[in-house]
């Protein structure tokens, strides 16, 4: 038995759309000034220094046979490079209930972004970091979003790369 991870991403109005990302590993998504699931829009909605991007909701997805997945760990394993003037936040503990995302300064994604593996779990599942899945569904969401100086460089960035590790049984 194995599982099937995939990140999917929440976004639009009230109960918004999710979709599995696609590309790579069905793992990109991109950071942007639109509010908008994967890497589409990105080039036309840039952030500009000193302003945020629209919150990114994820959350992760596994379907396929397996008897538990728990103790959901996240980390960002690489940073932009350059990363003047570029702070990611997020929260990803007990956010159950989905909220269209915003540009302004997020009220949720408020905690630096860990950038090693955690210790311990840091990510819920069923409101609880102790929560499990026993059966195909999401984890509870990771809500991250990028906010910048005015000192950030004007272009793209690197890309930052985020991890999710799990047990599986």
């Amino acid at each position: 038995m194995a599982s099937t991870f995939k990140w999917a991403q929440t976004n639009g109005a009230d109960s918004g759309t999710t979709t599995d990302l696609t590309g790579g590993d069905n793992n990109l998504f991109n950071y942007k000034n639109t509010d908008s699931a994967g890497t589409t829009g990105y080039d036309t909605y840039p952030i500009v220094a000193g302003t945020n991007s629209y919150e990114v909701w994820l959350r992760g997805h596994w379907t396929g046979s397996f008897n538990k997945i728990d103790n959901l760990k996240f980390w960002m394993s690489q940073d932009f490079s350059p990363n003047t003037g570029l702070t990611i936040k997020w929260k990803g503990n007990g956010v159950t209930t989905y909220s269209q995302p915003t540009n302004e300064t997020s009220t949720i994604a408020t905690s630096a972004i860990p950038t090693s593996a955690p210790d311990t779990a840091n990510v819920s599942i069923g409101g609880s970091l102790t929560g499990a899945l026993t059966t195909e569904g999401y984890s509870d969401y990771i809500v991250s979003q990028l906010q910048t100086t005015v000192q950030a460089q004007p272009g793209d960035t690197s890309l930052a790369e985020f991890t999710l590790s799990y047990d599986e049984s």
